[in-house]
């Protein structure tokens, strides 16, 4: 079995794609070199980053898939999946090997799989726009902590900064300890293992009061369909929503 070895990232991917064509090796399997777990009947190889190859592959990619490509590259290594980095790469490879656009072809499992993990990011991130709750801290910035499947924080973030309009804003997610900083009209990415300290403004405890009134009001109790509350607002999200708190 050939496994080729490389960081998550596109740069990384890009360099796998030269690699595989350049020594025509198909690799069986792609996995993060972080966390590989060495395997007795496999034979890796650890590819290293070179900009100048990783622009030659960029290139072909735009040629022959259009601007999106690389973006939706990008999303589907956002996956919490552990095939993530393979579904990336042999995506890219037929598209490479047949140099031309096959993201219609969803009859072939290798763009479908592709086609499917992105959505599923795209649509947590969809989602998690509505179910993210930011508090007011005293000095006005506005902090919400979350734990999403997907490692979406940075195409979380400029959702916020057009939608918050000028409000400095701090995104945490608790998971990966990644955060999103922004000063109301810049973001800036880095993880941190410090814990959140954060001071609640004086209004903060009257408006979460006021959320879990709402919460309460368009419910009607002999009524309660918690099937489709599961649906609409799963409950592995709702630990940091504090208007569903029992």
């Amino acid at each position: 079995m050939k496994i080729f070895l490389i960081d998550k990232d596109i740069n990384s991917l890009l360099c796998a794609l030269f690699y595989s064509f350049v020594e025509n090796i198909l690799p069986d399997n792609v996995m993060e070199k972080r966390i590989y777990q060495p395997q007795l009947d496999a034979l890796t190889m650890d590819i290293q980053n070179d900009a100048k190859k990783a622009e030659r592959v960029k290139v072909a990619l735009f040629k022959y898939g259009g601007d999106d490509v690389i973006a939706h590259l990008k999303v589907c290594l956002l996956s919490c999946e552990e095939n993530a980095l393979s579904v990336a790469f042999f995506y890219a490879h037929l598209m490479l090997t047949l140099r031309k656009d096959v993201s219609n072809m969803l009859s072939q499992k290798v763009v479908s799989d592709f086609s499917f993990t992105v959505q599923k990011v795209l649509h947590e991130r969809h989602i998690m726009t509505g179910f993210i709750r930011f508090s007011e801290s005293s000095n006005g910035v506005l902090y919400a902590k979350f734990s999403p499947d997907n490692d979406i924080t940075e195409l979380l973030a400029p959702h916020f900064l057009r939608r918050l309009n000028g409000i400095p804003f701090i995104i945490h997610d608790i998971k990966r300890n990644k955060i999103a900083i922004s000063n109301g009209y810049l973001i800036k990415f880095q993880l941190t293992s410090l814990p959140a300290n954060f001071c609640p403004s004086e209004n903060e405890q009257r408006i979460n009061e006021l959320w879990c009134k709402y919460f309460r009001s368009i419910n009607i109790k002999e009524r309660k369909n918690t099937a489709q509350q599961d649906r609409y607002f799963p409950r592995r999200y709702r630990k940091y929503c504090f208007e569903t708190w029992e």
